[in-house]
């Protein structure tokens, strides 16, 4: 395993309800002690105006360079709307959010594509930011299939100049779109930047999330397939005893991983 693998703490692993109440701040020493290398910051969890939450994500920068934390910037929105075009307007004010945090990557989710993309646009876009943009396969019925995310890659990939977008592969999600998540990273780990590692338990409307091993999910075969750079992310609700946070920490660190790298743009 490579030494640099960068551990990452979904905030919303402490509870929801703690976090919006608490706010990100207050999470930030737990993820130091379990050995996390960051926090995934997550927008919905942020309360006031989008001004107040820029001034939120500003003074988290700090609290977290501080606790020498990485940040990640999580907006529950898709790049495209209903209609199928993108939203460039929500992209570029996600975009300017995540520079806010002082975070790299900026995480969107991808339902409501339709097939295409304005290229174009999209590239100018995100020339605008230093952030590169990470799509995730969600839970929604659209924007969650393998076939979805080779398409929208592959049109990706025929633009030049490159564009600067990889994915967030979240393993537990594929089983609500009813896909088979070991065949997702087989087909996918080219464009793989992220991952969210969970496990899933139950069916249907009755399914959640899980640590990795107490589900139905071959998530080491995953992990196996998918970059080895890629920083992992525990996105399942964590224990509350300091001593388990860091065993769940070194588990998902120290599990093995292909020796390919992720994307660093389209590709």
């Amino acid at each position: 395993m490579q030494a640099t693998l960068k551990i990452l703490i979904v905030a919303s692993a402490y509870g929801v309800d703690f976090v919006q109440k608490q706010g990100h701040a207050a999470v930030l020493p737990l993820a130091a002690g379990a050995g996390a290398d960051g926090l995934e910051v997550r927008r919905e969890l942020c309360t006031g105006s989008d001004a107040e939450i820029a001034l939120q994500l500003a003074s988290l920068k700090d609290a977290m360079g501080a606790h020498g934390l990485q940040a990640v910037y999580s907006a529950p929105e898709s790049l495209f709307r209903q209609n199928g075009d993108l939203d460039l307007a929500l992209l570029t004010a996600r975009l300017h959010e995540a520079t806010i945090l002082g975070a790299a990557t900026l995480k969107l989710q991808m339902h409501d594509y339709a097939g295409g993309v304005d290229t174009a646009a999209l590239q100018h876009a995100l020339s605008q930011s230093a952030v590169t943009l990470l799509l995730e396969n969600g839970q929604q019925k659209t924007g969650s299939r393998i076939s979805e995310f080779s398409s929208f890659f592959s049109i990706c990939a025929a633009h030049s100049p490159v564009i600067p977008v990889a994915m967030t592969f979240d393993i537990g999600n594929w089983s609500w779109a009813g896909e088979d998540a070991v065949t997702a990273a087989q087909v996918l780990a080219s464009h793989v930047r992220y991952i969210h590692c969970k496990d899933v338990r139950g069916s249907g409307m009755r399914r959640f999330a899980v640590a990795p091993g107490e589900g139905s999910i071959d998530w080491r075969a995953c992990l196996a397939r998918l970059p080895g750079d890629a920083p992992r992310a525990i996105e399942y609700p964590l224990p509350a005893d300091p001593a388990t946070q860091i065993h769940h920490a070194r588990q998902l660190r120290s599990a093995p991983a292909s020796h390919s790298h992720g994307a660093r743009t389209c590709r």
